[in-house]
């Protein structure tokens, strides 16, 4: 028997379960599997090793100290394990694990939804979206590809701009003044630093365009939204397009380790190719 064989792959995944949940319960949850599962696993990659990885305590399961080293290397084989699994798939004429897609709580909500469910009938396959205002950790493989406005990629992803998306100054009065300004993991946009940069009272700030549109239709202050979302909210005034600041392009792009397999390449060609003629309805 090999040493990898003897190592008890299968058994990575509950022992790093428990490891990050701190109990065999929350694990089996995680999981969703059964408490005893995890425990035959557990006790078996234990007994099979000839080491205690775990302290019971009466809070749960705790690491020993001396095997924190061991669990970070077990995480770090994990990851590469799951790598290799997504790079194979993403090889495969179907997406057997589906497509996990990412992207904004604004272009989720009310550009992509149509142009998913086209991807999902062309490229034949389930499509998961994950909505969210943050980058994902693509070295984890928490998504496939991801669909952002942004003016550049970072250096781990890899991908293709696909149209613009223009912004405007919108309030549910030209009378009213103060400004709803960004914050949380959009801070750090563009669109964040020209809000900032706008002279006058604070009035509130939030993390998602969608709230931001809210409040300003609520009357409490006039902001910065992609023109697609405030042409979309009811009671909303668009008063004129931000001096400056320039449209942000759409970026389609996967993690730069399989960016070019066959059946991802294909699958990000088409979300931008829809991208871009539903960017040229918008001029």
């Amino acid at each position: 028997m090999s040493k990898h064989a003897q190592t008890g792959w299968d058994d990575l995944l509950y022992v790093l379960a428990v490891a990050d949940h701190g109990s065999v319960s929350a694990a089996a949850r995680a999981l969703g599997v059964n408490h005893a599962t995890v425990l035959r696993r557990i006790s078996a990659f234990e007994t099979r090793q000839g080491l205690r990885v775990f302290d019971k305590t009466s809070r749960g399961y705790t690491v020993s100290p001396d095997r924190r080293a061991l669990i970070e290397a077990m995480r770090s084989a994990g990851d590469a394990l799951a790598r290799v699994d997504r790079m194979i798939d993403a090889e495969r004429p179907r997406l057997t694990g589906g497509l996990r897609i990412t992207s904004t709580d604004t272009l989720t909500q009310y550009v992509l939804p149509p142009i998913l469910a086209r991807a999902s009938q062309e490229l034949e396959t389930h499509i998961e979206v994950l909505a969210d205002n943050a980058y994902l950790d693509f070295t984890r493989m928490e998504a496939d590809i991801t669909v952002r406005p942004t003016p550049r990629l970072p250096p781990e992803l890899e991908g293709e701009q696909a149209g613009h998306v223009k912004f405007g100054i919108f309030a549910s009065d030209p009378d009213i003044t103060g400004w709803l300004r960004l914050s949380g993991t959009l801070a750090r946009t563009a669109a964040a630093a020209w809000l900032r940069s706008q002279p006058g009272e604070d009035a509130m700030s939030a993390d998602s365009f969608l709230t931001l549109a809210a409040l300003a239709r609520a009357g409490r202050g006039r902001t910065l939204l992609p023109d697609y979302v405030g042409a979309a909210v009811p009671g909303l005034v668009h008063l004129g397009s931000p001096e400056g600041f320039a449209p942000v392009p759409i970026w389609v792009a996967s993690h730069v380790d399989f960016a070019r397999s066959g059946r991802l390449k294909k699958s990000r060609g088409f979300l931008a190719r829809e991208l871009r003629a539903w960017s040229e309805t918008r001029v």
